[in-house]
């Protein structure tokens, strides 16, 4: 799946802001304002503002998760964990972490690439980015996505999301 590079550099700078000076005169500029490289964040009202990336007409932010596509989380992926029904502690797996130790790197890379391929696609990305309703995405990434560990270090998620997140888009 090739996601946009514009729609990911947007999701992942979590912008939602004023590109237009003009608009920037209304928002206030209060103590608990962050100023980060591209725009500023204030606390006060939830926008952001001075950032080249946002839509003028609506600064504020509207969000996605896209959680259990990356990290997996039982509550929101359960299919994937029916499997592990009635398994006792060293056979159940509750994350990403036990499904790879559960079911060795071979099984479980099979199951999770099937996984990242289909949960979140090429057409839901966008669709969301043409919705106009959704100018921002959060996307739960894992420490192990950095310097794998344990079961991940015999894994291929990490070549494989690097692959598919960072070719791909840049």
């Amino acid at each position: 799946m090739k996601i946009p590079a514009s729609f990911v550099l947007v999701a992942l700078m979590a912008v939602a802001a004023s590109a237009d000076d003009e608009n920037d005169k209304d928002t206030p500029h209060d103590d608990e304002s962050i100023e980060f490289s591209h725009f500023i964040a204030h606390s006060a009202n939830q926008t952001c503002s001075h950032d080249s990336h946002a839509r003028p007409f609506n600064n504020q932010i509207r969000g996605v998760n896209l959680g259990g596509w990356l990290v997996l989380e039982p509550w929101i992926t359960p299919s994937l964990f029916y499997q592990f029904l009635g398994g006792d502690e060293t056979s159940t797996a509750f994350d990403t972490y036990t499904f790879c130790e559960v079911l060795g790197p071979e099984e479980g890379n099979i199951q999770l690439r099937r996984h990242w391929e289909t949960w979140v696609t090429e057409d839901i990305i966008q669709e969301l980015a043409a919705s106009g309703a959704v100018n921002s995405l959060r996307l739960p990434v894992g420490d192990f996505m950095y310097k794998p560990y344990g079961p991940y270090s015999k894994c291929v998620y990490v070549c494989f999301l690097k692959q598919r997140l960072v070719t791909n888009c840049l």
